[in-house]
């Protein structure tokens, strides 16, 4: 849609100074008490009151996206491309809100990723000035838009900054500022600038919400302030409250202590980004947080001049739509810190790489992840918004896909990130099976095809962008030294095969993707095979990547398991352990697949797990964010394998499936449920007197069937007992 469509003649407006966040208020008249709708967007992001009330308990709304073209754009690393923009508005029934007479409208707007002037570790990548666009919709017809009628003020913001934190002065604030009491005095009229140019449209995904709150634990009393922590390492804030006029507060969050129980920052920013919140106090008795960021944290310092209300867990409103519970306790937490570390890194609808240094939506870590959060939550909404966000990320001409959705800078590859392109809605596709979102999608699909091709040489992904990055592999124990257009290659292929499934679902001739795959597999036995049939020498996965793309054969899945029925844990990165899991599992290592997944040694989720961690780790030794999902990625075997819950090879939305647990050997038992578009599956087994007890339970809508050996047994809709 265009900005006419939804604001007709309303007029985008902002402050005449660089302010980060500001207040808007305007009034207006209802002589007859109609009932209204309100078409608003705040960039970055806004609260809206009306008469005094918050309306709606959205948070860092709209959703983040790639909003428009940056003009004064200047990135770490070269980038020529030319990408789409959209930007999302929301539309709230406001009658109830509403008194007859006259009525108050007013807004707080933060920068969030829109005005971002702090962070330059990827360069600048800041929209604008922020700004605010709104009209008011009444029944009989009339409308009320923002232009010249609406004032503005810094108000409380001293500063407020997404990766920062914020800065408040309640000292001489007028709290009545949202309603009819307030003193207008020093309120001025802002700037009308011309709108944004980009595609609207009326945001559809879920938004952020407070989901919880928490009661924190103190840790340390010092002379001037406390340290406390949470059961969990989170995204949201900590809430404070003092009744004193002109106090000085503050807090600082982080995800560690050091040996003195003083929060330590290392992994939130390298001790130069720092998560902080100061406040000058009032004597209203309210409280004090702030608006436009979230902290990533289990730890937080605070003056000892307040007190903690609260602390408030804020992300994307997802629901968890699994359980796996079994008799290792390292698996159990593996789980758990799977579903802490994505709720925290899924802010407006985007699959983010950490909750505080980044905050950006890699592709990389999005399309590894993606199979496992689509398992595991109610995604489905997020993930259509997703998608169209690295739609936007791609270059409308050679295909190019950037390494961040929405394209914020960063650092990746060309399969391993661009391929998200077509990893995220081939997962998509088999979980949701949405004939015509795959439909729109596929012509972005074959452009990046279009461009991997480009990029090869004698059948080999060998380069990305000209000065830019072009990683493989990432965050292995050791120095990567996996060549990186080997693991590009084999990926690559891997995402042809997908393109070649979802292809045949909506009547796409397959004959150039099937021609290219096997070239790209010719040339990857041709450069990296062994003459004993393993690649590399085994380096750091790479027979896993080899059997995976179908370049490796028997040979090659027995120099696999040789190699980790010996070393018994990983030494791989991001892809090659989830590649390596999923060639154990599928060639029929489902013991020794188990047993790395639950090992107790130096490179393992067992040593985080014995750290004390709630989330995932951005590194297997602990170097730098401890909330990073990408390792996560692999808790899709769970369901998948020890479970089996899989859908056979056509399968799309879960409409045929097979139950084929792995019996694990280091297991006593296992048991768990995905939800499908059908109902929830539940699968339960336990060893029990040299047998194996087994329930199931099928919804009505799924065919079903057990495996286990050469034992098939058909199942029926509802609970199943039996024993192997």
């Amino acid at each position: 849609m265009t900005h006419r469509e939804l604001f007709s003649d309303a007029r985008w407006i902002c402050p005449k100074s660089d302010a980060d966040a500001a207040l808007f208020r305007a009034e207006f008249i209802n002589d007859k008490a109609q009932s209204a709708e309100i078409t608003i967007c705040g960039l970055g992001y806004f609260i809206l009151y009306i008469n005094g009330k918050r309306v709606s308990n959205d948070e860092f709304a709209p959703a983040y996206t790639d909003y428009h073209d940056r003009p004064d754009m200047v990135l770490s690393y070269p980038l020529n491309d030319v990408t789409s923009h959209r930007i999302h508005v929301m539309k709230y029934d406001i009658s109830d809100y509403l008194c007859e007479g006259k009525n108050v409208l007013a807004v707080m707007v933060g920068g969030g990723f829109y005005h971002q002037l702090l962070r330059k570790g990827e360069g600048n990548v800041s929209y604008g000035k922020i700004k605010l666009c709104y009209k008011i919709d009444f029944e009989d017809g009339t409308e009320f838009t923002s232009g010249n009628s609406t004032l503005y003020q810094r108000g409380f913001f001293i500063s407020s900054n997404l990766f920062h934190g914020e800065r408040h002065d309640y000292s001489r604030f007028d709290r009545k500022w949202n309603t009819v009491e307030a003193q207008t005095h020093g309120w001025a009229e802002p700037d009308i600038v011309t709108p944004p140019v980009s595609e609207y449209l009326v945001q559809s995904c879920p938004s952020d919400k407070v989901v919880e709150t928490l009661v924190p634990e103190l840790v340390k009393k010092a002379d001037t302030y406390n340290v406390y922590k949470v059961e969990r390492n989170i995204t949201g804030y900590p809430v404070l409250r003092c009744n004193a006029r002109g106090e000085h507060l503050w807090y600082e969050c982080a995800e560690e202590l050091d040996e003195n129980l003083d929060i330590d920052n290392t992994s939130v920013g390298y001790g130069e980004q720092r998560q902080r919140y100061f406040a000058i106090t009032d004597d209203s008795g309210e409280l004090y947080h702030p608006y436009f960021t979230w902290h990533g944290f289990q730890y937080f310092a605070v003056s000892n001049n307040c007190e903690v209300v609260e602390v408030r867990v804020i992300h994307t409103d997802m629901d968890v739509t699994s359980s796996f519970e079994c008799s290792d306790e390292t698996l159990n937490w593996f789980y758990k810190a799977f579903i802490n570390t994505q709720l925290g890194n899924t802010h407006g609808c985007i699959p983010s790489d950490c909750p505080h240094r980044e905050r950006l939506g890699y592709t990389g870590d999005g399309q590894l992840t993606c199979d496992a959060v689509m398992t595991a939550f109610d995604a489905e909404a997020m993930y259509r918004k997703w998608i169209e966000d690295i739609k936007d990320c791609q270059d409308i001409e050679t295909g190019h896909v950037q390494h961040t959705a929405p394209f914020a800078g960063g650092g990746g590859g060309p399969a391993g990130w661009g391929g998200a392109m077509i990893v995220v809605p081939y997962q998509f596709y088999r979980h949701y099976g949405d004939d015509e979102a795959l439909k729109d999608v596929y012509p972005f699909m074959a452009k990046f095809v279009d461009y991997m091709e480009s990029r090869c040489e004698n059948g080999l992904i060998v380069r990305e962008e000209k000065d830019g990055w072009c990683l493989g592999d990432w965050c292995t124990p050791e120095r990567v030294t996996i060549p990186e257009p080997f693991v590009n290659t084999t990926l690559y292929i891997s995402q042809l095969k997908m393109l070649i499934f979802l292809c045949k679902k909506i009547g796409v001739d397959t004959c150039r993707y099937e021609k290219l795959t096997e070239e790209h597999i010719d040339a990857v036995k041709k450069h990296y095979a062994d003459a004993d049939g393993g690649f590399i020498g085994g380096l750091q996965g790479a027979d896993a990547f080899a059997v995976e793309c179908s370049a490796g054969d028997e040979r090659t899945v027995d120099k696999l398991v040789e190699k980790y029925t010996s070393l018994r844990q990983f030494d791989t990165g991001i892809f090659g352990t989830f590649s390596l899991l999923n060639v154990l599992y599928s060639t029929g290592n489902g013991d020794l697949a188990t047993e790395l997944l639950a090992n107790k040694n130096e490179v393992s989720f067992e040593t985080m797990r014995k750290a004390g961690a709630t989330t995932l780790w951005e590194n297997w030794n602990a170097e730098s964010s401890h909330s990073h999902p990408m390792f996560g990625a692999s808790t899709v075997y769970l369901f998948r394998d020890i479970l089996g819950i899989r859908q056979t090879e056509e399968s799309v939305a879960y409409n045929k499936i097979v139950i084929e647990p792995v019996f694990a050997e280091c297991l006593d038992f296992a048991r768990g449920y995905v939800t499908t578009p059908k109902g929830r599956v539940f699968v339960g087994w336990k060893r029990n007197d040299g047998k194996v007890s087994v329930e199931v339970n099928v919804p009505d809508g799924i065919v079903a069937s057990f495996r286990c050996g050469e034992t098939i047994k058909e199942l029926k809709a509802g609970s199943e007992i039996f024993d192997i």
